[in-house]
């Protein structure tokens, strides 16, 4: 008999990057707050947008993000546009 060779999956651990500024050459402006104030930027990932490894993502100011978890679904979000 041959012996199965058991392998662990390996979970990567990822760390938000925190940009110093954003990137402002494509006319962008943040979509939570619709500014283009020259604040720390985070990368959110786009929703479908998954090839492989890489994933399209938006630039958000940090100090905007006001995150909700939904523990039922697993799901961490922000609704934008709260009182319009």
């Amino acid at each position: 008999m041959g012996k199965t060779k058991v392998t662990k999956k390996r979970s990567v651990k990822r760390k938000m990057r925190v940009f110093k500024k954003p990137n402002l050459s494509s006319g962008w402006k943040c979509p939570i707050c619709k500014t283009d104030e020259e604040k720390e930027v985070v990368l959110i990932g786009i929703t479908g947008t998954r090839m492989g490894y890489n994933i399209e993502a938006e630039q958000v100011h940090l100090g905007c993000l006001d995150l909700l978890f939904d523990k039922q679904r697993g799901l961490i979000y922000q609704k934008i546009g709260w009182g319009e």
